[in-house]
């Protein structure tokens, strides 16, 4: 990171917080407070507060800094802050699989389950290409593909990227990424992040509703540095094992 990154998070009833992100670590100026300069070896964890902040978690307690989900360009911010941490704790990096969480299992089974009440009910109860039916399809199964093709359970490997859904499985060449990035979906009543995965060819995968997925980027920004790097020949290959960090 060349230049230093600013973020303001300003509300209606206080005065704005800032964040300076920057190659050695980050500052984070609070309204009325003082300000905290951190490095990122200081960073104990991360703790994602679905809907409103991520706390980054101090190894001097009880200090902790609050990144606002209203904070202005949050994604960038978030993704700026993991991609250090993914080149700090590069080391310590193996191989874990990650799933989703049980609360995404069993929402995405009650809507399937009302989606596939819908269209069995629609070819017992309505005629064939009414209006009506045509509705009722033209509704739901757009909806019954897009569950099913939603990430559930991802693997960062050495070599290749595995990601499984309801219908397929998939390993994915890291030299087939582009960028990764976090974003933030729904509104203000109910928001979540998810991680983007851009691939070469224009497509994009989300995930989202895993557990830990800010653990999960962090796994998937070292596996892809590391194949770039390797590519380029400036790495040697790296270590197998399983590890997380700590």
């Amino acid at each position: 990171m060349l230049e230093p990154q600013t973020s303001i998070f300003e509300s209606d009833r206080h005065p704005p917080h800032y964040y300076e992100v920057r190659a050695s670590g980050f500052t984070y100026r609070p309204p009325g407070g003082k300000n905290i300069d951190a490095r990122w070896e200081d960073i104990k964890y991360l703790n994602d507060i679905s809907g409103h902040k991520v706390d980054i978690v101090l190894n001097e307690a009880p200090l902790i800094i609050p990144l606002f989900y209203a904070t202005r360009d949050f994604p960038a911010l978030l993704t700026a802050v993991c991609v250090n941490l993914a080149e700090l704790h590069h080391d310590k990096i193996g191989t874990q699989t990650f799933k989703g969480s049980r609360a995404y299992f069993v929402h995405s089974g009650l809507v399937l389950s009302v989606f596939l009440v819908l269209v069995a009910g629609s070819f017992f109860y309505l005629y064939r290409f009414t209006p009506a039916w045509l509705f009722v399809l033209t509704v739901t199964l757009p909806m019954i593909g897009y569950i099913l093709l939603q990430p559930h359970t991802v693997a960062p490997g050495d070599e290749t990227l595995f990601v499984r859904d309801f219908v397929r499985k998939r390993f994915i060449d890291y030299t087939r990424i582009k960028r990764l990035a976090f974003d933030v979906n729904g509104d203000q009543v109910a928001a979540f992040l998810c991680i983007l995965v851009h691939l070469t060819n224009g497509r994009k995968i989300k995930m989202q509703r895993f557990e830990n997925l800010i653990l999960l980027f962090i796994f998937i920004q070292t596996k892809w540095h590391r194949a770039r790097e390797q590519t380029s020949g400036h790495l040697p290959p790296s270590p197998r094992g399983n590890h997380s960090l700590d």
